[in-house]
């Protein structure tokens, strides 16, 4: 599905609350989403882009991008009765089982693309680490997620609520 215009009016601004990350915290088999956002006033999608400049004997330079590297912190992230997502790193926190940060499902939602169906990608094994845990008067996790790369195009339903990805026949 090429993207060829967003789903918003002439010279009106995507609202920060149409790019939503969620993480499974499901199964494979029976996915729960859970968005990743509450409390926290600002995250971006860094793409840390792999460039290489060269300039040949002729004096022209050239420019390649080799790879991307999609990563996005979040903070304070504030631990939530009722989050999946903290109790389930704050268990291998405990048990030490590093290898489980490395086994998430993520979605990036882009919800100012399409109408009734949102676009969405979803990447498999993605990394979900906590950096820290404290706070002053509330127990933060701030949180990193690392993208895999290996994504599946398409769309969900709805960016909060009860999301459902679709995968698009192109992926």
């Amino acid at each position: 599905m090429a993207i060829t215009e967003f789903n918003l009016g002439n010279k009106q601004s995507a609202e920060r609350k149409l790019l939503v990350t969620a993480v499974n915290v499901g199964t494979v088999a029976s996915p729960v989403w859970e968005p990743i956002g509450v409390e926290i006033e600002d995250s971006s999608v860094e793409f840390n882009a792999d460039v290489q400049t060269v300039t040949d004997i002729l004096g022209v330079t050239t420019t390649r991008i080799n790879k991307m590297e999609l990563q996005q912190s979040f903070e304070p992230y504030t631990v939530k009765g009722g989050s999946k997502l903290a109790a389930k790193l704050e268990d291998i926190v405990q048990r030490n089982a590093l290898t489980e940060f490395g086994a998430f499902d993520v979605l990036l939602i882009r919800g100012y693309i399409g109408s009734s169906a949102l676009n969405a990608e979803k990447h498999a094994n993605c990394t979900v680490v906590p950096t820290s845990l404290g706070g002053s008067s509330t127990v933060d996790m701030p949180i990193t997620v690392y993208f895999s790369n290996d994504k599946t195009l398409g769309t969900v339903n709805d960016y909060k609520g009860a999301i459902t990805f679709t995968p698009t026949s192109e992926s």
